[in-house]
């Protein structure tokens, strides 16, 4: 992929903010609960500026990149997940995935969202209307991938994603998810919390965690500011003993490549390649929809490719 440099070649810039970008697991409540806290500010920052959104593409964009992440923190060996949501509402909806080693990419099906009255927009549950949450997990050790479905019920990737873990996988689960801007509609901050029920855990414990993360507010301003996340953890779930297990780095990552693109090419039946050749206006051009980088290919190139 290629990257748009949202940096101005500040290499210090970019690598403290490839540095703060970590998802922590942890444990708590002695084993009762098991949870996931994520800085993704510079990968919702790339990703916007990858993909060219405005203020409120990169709100959705971002906490679905944000939940992805955060799904990633129980995976293992080469696992990967994908969010997908098709709905009827101007957003359209969206595909992310993300892999173990912290890489998510993905895309709006519409990358401008219409809205007929924006002074009148209360919530952003308004643009998704309804339709189908899609969570698919490709396990290394599986024969094939398991995925799940709910119908969208609150228009917010946060809850709807909860939803989805309580009726397909009977684990009760919570999301936060924070994307913040600043007074120009700039990227102030970006992460997400995720928190699941082990079996045994009883009511009370649950109600409590459920209060503890209604009341965090602001949470990607939080992250981006002034909390590392593990202290973040730490702070705010003093009195379930919170216990971290680890971190790992978590970025705006695609796996395309200009190679990768030209094999593609190279593999179309020869009548097709033939005609890009004879009809097209060069370069040629191939966009990864995943991470919007554009690959130029040359009158050249393609006659080598004939």
């Amino acid at each position: 992929m290629i990257k748009k440099d949202i940096f101005k070649n500040d290499l210090k810039g970019k690598l403290r903010a490839s540095a703060n970008d970590k998802l922590f697991s942890f444990l708590m409540a002695d084993g009762m609960l098991r949870g996931a806290v994520v800085n993704t500010t510079r990968m919702v920052r790339e990703m916007r500026a990858n993909h060219d959104l405005g203020p409120l593409e990169t709100l959705i964009l971002g906490h679905a990149y944000t939940a992805a992440a955060l799904m990633t923190s129980n995976l293992k060996g080469k696992d990967r997940v994908s969010l997908s949501i098709s709905c009827s509402g101007p957003v359209k909806g969206l595909d992310v995935e993300a892999n173990v080693f912290g890489e998510v990419r993905g895309f709006l099906k519409s990358s401008k969202i219409e809205v007929e009255d924006p002074g009148n927009l209360k919530s952003v549950s308004q643009l998704f209307g309804a339709g189908i949450l899609t969570v698919t997990k490709y396990l290394e050790d599986a024969k094939s991938p398991y995925s799940g479905q709910v119908a969208l019920e609150y228009g917010s990737i946060a809850e709807d994603l909860a939803l989805y873990f309580l009726e397909s996988e009977q684990k009760p689960t919570g999301f936060n998810l924070g994307v913040d801007f600043d007074e120009n509609d700039e990227v102030l901050g970006a992460g997400g919390l995720f928190l699941q029920a082990m079996p045994g855990a009883d009511e009370e414990l649950l109600e409590k965690a459920e209060k503890t993360m209604a009341g965090i507010t602001g949470l990607g301003g939080r992250l981006a500011a002034e909390e590392a996340c593990d202290r973040f953890v730490l702070k705010t779930f003093d009195s379930f003993d919170p216990v971290i297990l680890g971190d790992r780095r978590v970025a705006f990552f695609c796996r395309c490549s200009a190679d990768k693109m030209e094999s593609y090419l190279s593999r179309l039946p020869e009548p097709d390649r033939k005609d890009i050749l004879e009809k097209s206006e060069f370069p040629v051009e191939i966009r990864c929809h995943h991470c919007n980088t554009v690959y130029s290919f040359s009158r050249e190139d393609m006659e080598k490719m004939v």
